[in-house]
């Protein structure tokens, strides 16, 4: 009897661990798993001087913040003080929609706050979906990159 109950044992182990293999495949592995770049940017004057720095700010990095509109939510918000940018380069990421385009708000103190839209499409893989942002918009306006840290730059005339 014992002999039996051992082979149901094992069969059963085998069986178990039979599936485990089926259920490993390249995809199983999210270590490395490709993420999706965030949006960056700074808030600069129309010479390109930052506006969000540690001596002379004209806006505080406290009080900017982003509003997504279709889903209601504050965005999480982390910046970084970039000596090459002159001041704080802010970075965040949006939820993504069917329409392929997000509108957020962008406040940037308690009495000035600003739109930016942003489009992106999505790239499936065999294993991830990934979302590449490809336009930006603030105000209605076309924005450009930092030459020197590539994130987008928000012009504000103070």
């Amino acid at each position: 009897m014992k002999t039996n109950c051992n082979r149901a044992v094992a069969f059963q182990f085998f069986v178990a661990l039979s599936f485990a293999f089926v259920a490993c495949d390249n995809c199983s592995d999210t270590v490395d798993a490709p993420v999706s770049t965030p949006i960056t940017f700074s808030i600069v004057d129309p010479v390109g001087n930052n506006l969000v720095d540690t001596s002379r700010s004209y806006y505080s990095v406290d009080s900017v913040k982003l509003f997504d509109i279709e889903d209601k939510e504050w965005l999480y918000l982390t910046y970084l003080y970039v000596p090459a940018a002159g001041g704080y380069v802010f970075s965040t990421d949006c939820r993504k929609n069917s329409s392929g385009k997000s509108s957020l708000i962008l406040k940037l103190n308690s009495m000035d706050s600003d739109t930016l839209d942003v489009w992106y499409k999505q790239k499936d893989t065999k294993c991830f979906t990934l979302y590449e942002y490809t336009y930006f918009q603030h105000n209605g306006k076309d924005l450009r990159q930092s030459p020197l840290t590539s994130a987008l730059l928000i012009t504000k005339a103070n």
